[in-house]
């Protein structure tokens, strides 16, 4: 009988992920850290696994840790017993174990075994748009098995450390953003009049899944444009059909492997846009192309808030970030304009080669009754910016 492939389940080169600890252990040492615990759930579609993802290639339906030692092999703790064949076929790491059923206790017990029972240990947990870490329980349990350990703080190793993306990375990117544009190409080709809200889901899912994607989310949602009822689409389709003089708005992400693209697109149905609407999306557009134009290596935040500016110069709003970083999920940085109707935390970033960034203007009237928006996963290369996506920039019109 014929061995099984080895390469059911995607994976990067091994050259790949030795460059990946080699970072991760270079800022270790930086830190004066003997470990990481690396920790993950699957909350929002599993790009809370995102550190997971790219230390083991492993996207655990529950939870899961991956610990680092400064010195010796990492290991990958996964939440059930049941998961082991298929977290050891798919990971690249070669321990792969059940982490018990707590796992704060497990990893406790062996940083004893490997005599850093003292030591230093970064505890990475989750941060996306809301900040989070391992469970009370499992920090617990790790607090006490350590008692003269040191843990601290370290989620800044991972975002580091990711934050550059490799050539082999952005493969995989390109790739889920293929797949993301698939699903806008799925429901301007097949949506119609009073198709209900989740039919239209199925129409975006159904045009990448069967090519091997992996759904992250999709945020849709149809409204009248003469009397709209939201400026930012559900989070879950409704039963709602789609009626003439509607607009939809979406915001869908796509995966390959776990490795997502990201796109905004507007569609009306059943004609043209309102006055009113297609004024909003031309100065979304507008403020989209700038911003694009501005993200080159060595520029700053405040070069994207001069390029965006106009938007609150004309008497606008945004709501959703203008400018957001990406990777496995949503992460660092994130730019805004003093304008934004949401306030969310801001720090200073200057661009780099081998950023990935979404660029997204949420562009809402003056009233706040109206708002769309337009936007792209792009990559910063060094002559500036360039779009994964490759649907075009436009207000799509359903029959």
């Amino acid at each position: 009988m014929a061995e099984p492939s080895a390469d059911i389940f995607p994976r990067f080169s091994e050259a790949e992920y030795a460059r990946r600890y080699a970072k991760v252990r270079e800022l270790m040492a930086a830190r004066g850290l003997d470990a990481l615990v690396v920790y993950g759930d699957s909350a929002f579609q599993g790009s809370n696994h995102a550190n997971l993802i790219w230390l083991a290639n492993w996207t655990d339906p529950y939870s899961a840790y991956v610990l680092v030692p400064r010195l010796g092999e990492p290991t990958l703790f996964i939440s059930n017993p049941l998961y082991r064949h298929t977290a050891a076929r798919a990971s690249n790491l070669a321990q792969v174990e059940w982490g018990g059923w707590n796992g704060g206790r497990t990893i406790g017990e062996r940083l004893r075994d490997l005599g850093l029972g003292r030591g230093r240990i970064g505890l990475c947990g989750v941060r996306n748009v809301i900040r989070a870490s391992m469970p009370y329980e499992h920090g617990t349990a790790l607090r006490e098995m350590l008692p003269e350990g040191t843990l601290e703080e370290a989620l800044d190793v991972l975002q580091e450390a990711r934050l550059l993306k490799s050539a082999e990375e952005m493969a995989w990117f390109e790739r889920g953003a293929a797949f993301t544009d698939m699903a806008i190409e799925g429901i301007a080709g097949g949506a119609r009049i009073g198709m209900p809200e989740v039919e239209v889901a199925a129409l975006a899912q159904n045009a990448a899944l069967a090519r091997g994607a992996r759904w992250m989310f999709h945020f849709l949602g149809a409204t009248p444009m003469a009397a709209p009822e939201f400026i930012f689409p559900w989070q879950y389709p409704s039963t709602r059909p789609l009626q003439a003089g509607d607009i939809v708005m979406t915001e869908i992400s796509v995966s390959s492997w776990g490795y997502p693209g990201q796109i905004q697109r507007p569609f009306t149905v059943g004609g043209a846009p309102t006055p009113a609407y297609q004024a909003l999306y031309e100065l979304a557009a507008k403020c989209y192309h700038s911003v694009f134009d501005a993200l080159k290596p060595g520029n700053t935040d405040e070069d994207v808030k001069r390029a965006a500016g106009f938007v609150e110069r004309e008497g606008f709003r945004t709501q959703d970030a203008l400018l957001h970083g990406w990777g496995i999920t949503i992460e660092p940085p994130r730019v805004d304009l003093p304008c934004a109707m949401i306030k969310r935390e801001l720090a200073p970033v200057t661009f780099q080669e081998g950023m990935l960034l979404v660029i997204q203007p949420h562009v809402v009237s003056a009233d706040g009754r109206r708002g769309v928006q337009v936007g792209n996963l792009v990559a910063v290369e060094a002559g500036g910016a360039r779009p994964l996506q490759r649907y075009p920039v436009e207000f799509i019109r359903i029959p």
